[in-house]
């Protein structure tokens, strides 16, 4: 059981100045990578990109990565460009009224700074994939704290809908008690409006109230949802709690909620599958931080 959310750290010293590699990851439905790199490594990003998919199923992810303090990663003037714009610029200053050309202004230009030539990716490959997976590590320490901080929430939530399950049990076998001679009540009172008091026997009166009772019967949604439950509980106790997996879960559940709900004659009983409902809001929105 991993959270979606995390953040880690590693610094490592180099010959000449260190390397800092930092991993953000906050929720969202599928893998989204971002990898922010300097161009002098630019080659190892295929590679990056694969380490960290092998870890992560689902998150957004801000991978960076800092080559701090190296020599060979200084800019260098694009000496070729200044000469050009220096040129043109003094050549039509006078006809175009132009102000001196100042640094302010050359390096504002697209390309004033070229890029160092350095084998830099060469020489920090493996520096760098040893601290990524020293870093990945550490992420998934950090996921796995902050999904454990939510499971005293999950086993909370999962003992309420247990609660209200044997709530919702014994409001229905009162309920179906009830019915049989509420609904032999109301045909009565239809065929004596109707004026047919008497017309139907009394067999056939029980019998259709109990037809009607038994459209009521909640028996096998409320089987179901305790199947759903122990579901839950048996993946709560061996950390295999999933964000897609709980989502589909919390459909299920609903969907008996909602049937049962909608065969409620008591107002205790809809009350009861109310706050199961509230209760199953609130797991799917803390699950949407598991990946």
């Amino acid at each position: 059981m991993k959270s979606m959310t995390a953040f880690a750290e590693i610094v490592r010293p180099l010959e000449a100045g260190q390397l800092r590699l930092t991993l953000r990851s906050v929720n969202s439905k599928t893998l989204d990578l971002s990898l922010r790199l300097p161009p002098a490594l630019f080659p190892l990003e295929a590679g990056l990109r694969a380490r960290v998919r092998e870890a992560a199923q689902r998150g957004k992810l801000d991978l960076g990565i800092e080559v701090q303090d190296e020599p060979s990663l200084e800019p260098r003037m694009n000496r070729a460009l200044l000469r050009a714009v220096a040129k043109s610029w003094q050549e039509d200053a006078e006809w175009l009224h132009l102000p001196p050309l100042t640094a302010e202004a050359f390096f504002r230009l697209p390309g004033a700074f070229q890029a160092p030539a350095s084998d830099l990716a060469e020489r920090l490959e493996g520096p760098v994939h040893e601290a990524l997976s020293t870093l990945l590590g550490t992420w998934n320490e950090g996921r796995n704290r902050e999904a454990e901080r939510l499971r005293p929430f999950f086993a909370d939530g999962l003992a309420r809908l247990q609660a209200l399950r044997e709530k919702l049990k014994a409001e229905a076998e009162a309920q179906s008690a009830e019915l049989p001679g509420l609904y032999r009540q109301r045909i009565e009172q239809i065929l004596e409006e109707a004026r047919l008091a008497g017309a139907l026997p009394a067999e056939r009166l029980l019998a259709e109230a109990g037809v009607l009772a038994e459209r009521q019967d909640v028996r096998e949604e409320l089987i179901r949802l305790a199947a759903h439950l122990e579901d839950f509980a048996e993946r709560l106790a061996k950390g295999r709690l999933e964000g897609k997996a709980v989502d589909v879960w919390c459909q299920e559940v609903l969907r008996e909620l909602n049937t049962t709900g909608s065969k409620c004659k008591r107002i205790d009983m809809t009350r009861a599958v109310m706050e199961a409902k509230g209760v199953l809001d609130q797991i799917r929105e803390q699950s949407a931080n598991l990946e």
